[in-house]
């Protein structure tokens, strides 16, 4: 029995990476595998059909990504040993964006960190064996002395990707468990403001993760992208590694215009959008390619007539070239000059929007402050009132013990006029 990384898949065959960085071609027969999976095979192909395709750069880059992973993976693993198999992987963005790998019992077993605040941020952290919840105390723990969250305005997205296809409620319900564990946790530990600190829980198929992976960005990250594809500011692929997902989510209105609380997206339409965004690539491709091709034939027909026409016929296409080169900067020109009106008014409409925020929150902050000083003169006037109440009844009582002790009075001088009148009777 011999092991491999999956590089590249045919119709009929599988290219594995061997343990030593040979290359190997292995029957595909029934198997379901993934780029970058590592699998068992027995059955080697010695020869090789002449339809094989060559790997391709994008397959082995993304398998490449794999391969680094799951050698770390290996050398974490290595001391104590563990065979535990992910079940689901958990990514969270704010600034930091770090991967967690679950297994079916929910204990953390994998912990990666995936751009530069990320691996600080979990940098000696000692994970293994650790519930989610325990894991998230303690990963919001370190955001907080990270200070992340001090400005009390964040967005943290958290993406969640369960590798059994079958489970499907499972992965909408771990989604939201991971995001209110978050939120559990931020009240626990975030003292300062954070009533605009968003949660917000994204399911996402392996495909995206696939490709998150393979491009070195969160499973999040990725997500969003395609949440955002078709907004004016929408985020290329060259520009997702580097652009903060915060900038991101603020460009293109706030989380709650391009996620709405009520929309629910599925793995399939994220499927459908990366489609989408797969076969955009290609046109551009294949839009290029025409260009150039174009370019190629108008080169040739230019050459061809350079050489019948004479001196002057030449001195006439030299012009031409220059004016077209010229209309084609002008061109450019003003499609810079529109993008940056486009970048002024996207910023002056989130300033506008941050200025809107602040005034429902002052607002909210001052209708709180009328409520309670409302409420602490209602309990003065309470108070007031029951005190009014005490001294008019201590004033009853004390009224009513002299009236009695007046009518003690008297009745014992009758008594006592009784008896002298009783005695002056017998004297007589």
């Amino acid at each position: 029995m011999h092991k491999g990384i999956v590089m590249d898949i045919a119709e009929q065959s599988i290219l594995v990476m061997t343990p030593d960085g040979q290359f190997k071609q292995i029957a595909k027969q029934d198997r379901s595998c993934q780029l970058g999976e590592e699998i068992s095979y027995v059955d080697i192909i010695k020869k090789p059909s002449m339809n094989w395709r060559a790997p391709r750069p994008f397959a082995i880059a993304a398998a490449s990504v794999f391969c680094l992973m799951i050698v770390a993976l290996l050398s974490i693993l290595g001391e104590g040993g563990s065979t535990n198999k992910v079940a689901a992987y958990v990514t969270m963005d704010i600034n930091p964006s770090i991967e967690v790998g679950i297994d079916e019992n929910e204990h953390v077993i994998e912990v990666r960190g995936i751009n530069d605040d990320g691996l600080e941020l979990v940098k000696d952290l000692a994970y293994e064996g650790l519930t989610l919840e325990v894991f998230s105390d303690l990963i919001v723990q370190r955001i907080e002395l990270g200070h992340y969250l001090d400005s009390g305005k964040a967005n943290i997205i958290i993406a969640s990707t369960v590798m059994n296809k079958d489970q499907k409620d499972y992965e909408i319900e771990l989604a939201e468990k991971v995001k209110l564990k978050f939120i559990d946790a931020i009240n626990k530990t975030h003292t300062a403001p954070k009533e605009q600190i968003i949660v917000t829980a994204i399911t996402a198929p392996q495909e995206v993760r696939n490709e998150a992976v393979a491009q070195g960005v969160s499973t999040g990250k990725k997500a969003m992208q395609l949440l955002t594809r078709k907004n004016q500011k929408s985020t290329s692929d060259e520009e997702l590694k580097e652009k903060p997902i915060q900038q991101m989510i603020i460009e293109n209105g706030g989380i709650e215009e391009i996620l709405p609380k009520e929309r629910k997206v599925t793995k399939e339409e994220f499927k459908t959008m990366l489609k989408e965004l797969h076969d955009e690539k290609k046109d551009r491709k294949n839009d290029d390619s025409n260009d150039d091709s174009n370019d190629d034939k108008d080169n040739n027909k230019k050459d061809n007539s350079s050489s019948k026409n004479d001196d002057h016929d030449q001195g006439n296409d030299k012009v031409k070239v220059k004016l077209d080169q010229q209309q084609e900067k002008n061109r450019r020109a003003e499609r810079m000059r529109e993008e940056r009106q486009d970048e002024k008014e996207e910023a002056k409409k989130v300033r506008e929007r941050e200025k809107e925020q602040r005034k429902i929150v002052q607002r909210k902050e001052k209708e709180e402050q009328e409520k309670e000083q409302k409420k602490e003169q209602k309990k003065i006037e309470n108070e007031i009132k029951q005190n009014k109440n005490e001294m008019k009844n201590d004033r009853d009582d004390r009224s009513d013990r002299n009236e009695q002790y007046d009518q003690d009075d008297q009745d014992e001088q009758d008594d006592q006029q009784e008896k002298d009148e009783d005695w002056s009777n017998r004297d007589g």
